[in-house]
């Protein structure tokens, strides 16, 4: 090979049977192979090897979803296809960021990229290189939004008077944080002129009507531009009474009555007057709306004696 008897690394090896391996690198030159008769040294052939470098093997890359949309903190699981070589190993980038960050996203080395927090000011692409020849790749590209979140509050328009209280209840949807501020017309938390609110939405009306008019609003705090209102309107309560009269007793020991309220026809009776009422007409200004009283009356003497109940009256209070 090359005038050297079996050749060489540089020229390649030729066995004694005339087998020729080239050498792992192509020479600078051209490669000559020379047979010699072992009869006459003068007696020659001589034949002209040309050493090329094979082309490097194909190598392709595919990324599967090519592109992909996601809402801010979602994830998506990408896979890559390597094709032409045996190793199908690939590296992941974000950006030419190798594994991301935490402002354009971040990749696992199995491909699960996670969204940022927020939607970045460029355009995100997320690259599989191959590891067996690096200028193999696919790319996909990825659009990031920001969810839209909405608030619902319960209930809506209600009414209740003076001093009573109310339980709102909000829904946040399209964020993970359903947690919410609570105002009482801007204010957070209320004011004692207009109602306060806690944090849970327990809302407790003013001792009086306010001038001004009463909004409950449930502010998500994913998104405080996300929000939900009612108006509550308040109302003084009406004062309700109870006027009584009964027929005199006739027995001359009577010195007067007393007058007993129950809230169930067969009793317990209560008495309700603080002295013994000589006339026969009582008026109870104690009663609260949407209640049902019996009331019942005896006759006592002077000494505090009294008759059995009299028959009973109902009175239904609006």
């Amino acid at each position: 090979m090359n005038g050297a008897a079996g050749g060489s690394l540089t020229a390649g090896v030729i066995s004694s049977t005339g087998l020729y391996t080239a050498p792992a690198a192509a020479p600078a030159g051209p490669v000559t192979v020379t047979a010699q008769s072992l009869a006459q040294s003068s007696a020659t052939a001589t034949a002209t090897v040309t050493i090329i470098t094979p082309a490097p093997p194909s190598v392709s890359v595919s990324l599967s979803p090519s592109s992909t949309s996601l809402q801010v903190g979602q994830s998506q699981q990408f896979v890559a296809t390597v094709t032409g070589t045996g190793n199908t190993s690939v590296s992941w980038s974000v950006n030419g960021v190798s594994g991301g960050n935490t402002t354009v996203g971040t990749i696992s080395p199995s491909g699960l990229y996670s969204a940022p927090a927020a939607v970045p000011s460029v355009a995100l692409t997320v690259t599989a290189q191959s590891l067996a020849q690096s200028t193999a790749k696919a790319t996909a590209i990825v659009t990031l939004t920001t969810p839209t979140v909405s608030v619902s509050l319960s209930p809506t328009n209600p009414s209740l008077q003076v001093g009573q209280s109310l339980q709102f209840s909000a829904k946040v949807t399209g964020a993970s944080n359903s947690g919410v501020n609570w105002l009482v017309s801007n204010t957070v938390g209320g004011t004692p002129a207009l109602g306060t609110i806690s944090a849970t939405g327990l809302y407790t009306a003013p001792a009086a009507v306010p001038n001004a008019a009463v909004i409950v609003t449930a502010q998500s705090t994913a998104s405080p531009s996300s929000v939900a209102s009612t108006s509550v309107s308040l109302t003084t309560p009406v004062a309700h009474h109870v006027d009584l009269s009964w027929t005199a007793s006739a027995s001359s020991s009577t010195a007067g009555y007393n007058l007993y309220r129950g809230t169930q026809a067969s009793g317990p009776f209560t008495k309700i007057n603080s002295a013994l009422d000589t006339a026969t007409v009582y008026t109870d200004s104690t009663v609260v709306s949407g209640q049902t009283y019996y009331y019942t009356t005896t006759a006592a003497d002077s000494s505090g004696s009294e008759s059995p109940y009299s028959n009973v009256a109902q009175a239904v209070i609006p």
